[in-house]
């Protein structure tokens, strides 16, 4: 994918960009800390015991995140899901939710298969590739089904592997030439905070948005004596130093550039 490049008026390019999840600013939910009770610290054990083995299979550590987010079993020691995934795991934001959507798919085709096999009729192969899961959460629930089966259809009589692409290949057969999208609450919701903060974005003033600096930035440019001498600040930087400036500063350093 090419680089995004930004022109000299952010405030515009951030309006106008598409609401893509990589690129929209990440909105964290934030949690007041609090002590868990001795029920909820077992289970917080078990699911990090799952996750810390080494991440054996998607299923089990996406369904392991899964109830540490939606119980909050983090909040003894992080205020957020997002800063507990990053400072625990080391995960980011998207992988996390990449691996529940993909557990949350493989929990569903269990179920229908449990009830086929209890009605006396043919049990689906669920997806035991994290691949082939992420592909299936990318459709609507009411067309995944078919979508899989028919994958494992094509599997069957030609003997080709079932690939992402090949899921992709069957939605659009099934949607009419249209992978059909399911967006998951989380993303609708997402979008929705993003869309409420770009309608006051257009009314912003450029210096009531700042532009942090990170000191990872200066070390690896070379820049902290620079940058020292620019902000008249003796104080140390290192890896974890951080600050902002405005988006007219930003500008006038050429840190926003043109297109």
């Amino acid at each position: 994918m090419a680089k995004k490049s930004f022109s000299n008026d952010l405030l515009r390019d951030l309006h106008s960009e598409s609401l893509v999840m990589d690129i929209v600013p990440q909105i964290e939910e934030s949690t007041v800390l609090s002590d868990l009770n001795s029920s909820e610290q077992d289970r917080l054990s078990l699911c990090e015991a799952v996750i810390e083995k080494g991440l054996n299979t998607f299923v089990e550590v996406g369904n392991a995140l899964f109830e540490i987010r939606n119980n909050k079993l983090y909040r003894a020691n992080f205020t957020t899901f997002e800063s507990y995934c990053r400072d625990r795991w080391n995960l980011k934001r998207q992988r996390a939710y990449e691996l529940m959507d993909a557990a949350a798919v493989v929990n569903t085709l269990s179920e229908i298969s449990d009830k086929s096999e209890s009605e006396n009729q043919a049990v689906i192969v669920v997806p035991t590739k994290e691949s082939h899961a992420a592909a299936l959460s990318k459709v609507s629930e009411d067309l995944r089904t078919q979508v899989w089966e028919k994958a494992l259809e094509k599997n069957q009589s030609s003997g080709k592997a079932i690939t992402a692409k090949m899921i992709d290949s069957i939605a659009k057969e099934i949607g009419g030439g249209e992978v059909i999208i399911q967006v998951s609450p989380e993303v609708e919701e997402r979008n929705t905070l993003v869309k409420q903060i770009r309608e006051k974005v257009k009314k912003a003033k450029l210096d009531q948005i700042m532009v942090e600096i990170k000191g990872e930035f200066l070390i690896e440019n070379n820049l902290v004596e620079i940058w020292q001498t620019l902000n008249n600040d003796a104080a140390a930087i290192t890896e974890n130093y951080k600050t902002y400036i405005t988006l007219s500063q930003a500008e006038e350093l050429g840190l926003i550039r043109k297109a």
